[in-house]
């Protein structure tokens, strides 16, 4: 999982910097959607959504197609046709149904620690299924982000529900989806990947819609809630195009535990933003999880990454207006 410093290049770098990018938008997508699903229908919410986020990288994907020297094969469209079942349908409808129903049920934060493991699966399936080098340092970063989460969420008496059992295979199938996504991105260009699973994802909603019969939830949506999914679906489209576009540089034990990040984002916008108060405890726990993460990562890429900003930086600074 973890780079072992003799191989970083600008090109791994690139990628940490793009998934760096994601879990900064991950973190800001997971603060918004609190507010954006609030008073909705769920379902409704995720597939209009997820159709406009179809939309907005459909460009994206059009462009990537245009890279490819032949045809995509049958198993590069089997891959996609997967990756837009169990990582761009089925779970989202079961994280947010799922968290809903946990929410209500007093287990709140007993689901939301569950989703946060999902680096630690991936980074699973990442060794033994793609075959992805494991650092010994990986045990030592799991346990900051594992202890730096359960500082962050207050979480005391873990508390079980159907729904926390809705985002733990919510989860499952997420990690499953990035394990299949990243032997997908060793043939196919990022976008192509992404517009698969959220373009394919979003057939397959609005077919679940029609079955429930909940097309007149989504026309029983308010001119202010409309807003929410629009604002919603830029961020979702602005997550899938950095992390795909990561996901294919770097591996997905460091790509998924770099995601991370993304909770102690939401949690000093809900401090700075929402005015919430904090406990030493939690702050504690967001710097376990930054060490954590450098820990996974890995000094030598992270110099590579300041490295590349750097040049970058100065490269556009000499760049005449």
């Amino acid at each position: 999982m973890a780079t072992d410093g003799t191989a970083a290049s600008p090109y791994r770098a690139v990628g940490l910097l793009l998934v760096l990018m994601t879990a900064v938008i991950s973190g800001l997508s997971t603060f918004v959607n609190a507010y954006a699903v609030h008073g909705t229908s769920s379902d409704a919410f995720v597939t209009v959504r997820n159709l406009a986020v179809a939309g907005l990288i459909l460009p994206l994907g059009l462009l990537a197609r245009r890279t490819l020297t032949q045809p995509l094969r049958r198993v590069d469209w089997v891959r996609l046709v997967v990756i837009g079942f169990i990582g761009g349908a089925v779970p989202f409808l079961l994280f947010f149904h799922g968290l809903a129903l946990a929410t209500a049920a007093g287990g709140g934060l007993t689901a939301s620690f569950l989703y946060r493991t999902l680096f630690l699966m991936a980074t699973v399936f990442g060794v033994v299924y793609l075959k992805e080098h494991f650092h010994p340092r990986v045990a030592v970063a799991a346990g900051l982000l594992l202890g730096g989460n359960y500082l962050l969420l207050s979480l005391t008496t873990p508390i079980w529900t159907d729904g926390t059992y809705y985002v733990l295979a919510a989860t499952v199938l997420w990690a499953v989806e990035y394990t299949v996504s990243k032997r997908a991105l060793r043939d196919l260009p990022s976008g192509i990947v992404a517009l698969g699973r959220m373009g394919i994802g979003a057939g397959f909603l609005v077919g679940y819609l029609a079955l429930t019969m909940q097309f007149g939830a989504v026309g029983a949506l308010t001119g202010g809630q409309w807003t929410w999914v629009l604002i919603s679906a830029v961020l979702l489209a602005a997550f899938v195009g950095t992390w795909y576009a990561g996901l294919k540089r770097v591996d997905l034990g460091v790509a998924t535990s770099v995601l991370v990040l993304g909770f102690p984002v939401t949690w000093v916008l809900s401090v700075l933003v929402a005015g919430r108060s904090f406990t030493l405890t939690q702050a504690a726990g967001a710097a376990a999880v930054v060490g954590g993460v450098v820990v996974v990562v890995g000094f030598t890429l992270l110099r590579q990454t300041w490295t590349v900003v750097a040049r970058r930086v100065r490269t556009g600074l000499r760049t005449p207006a």
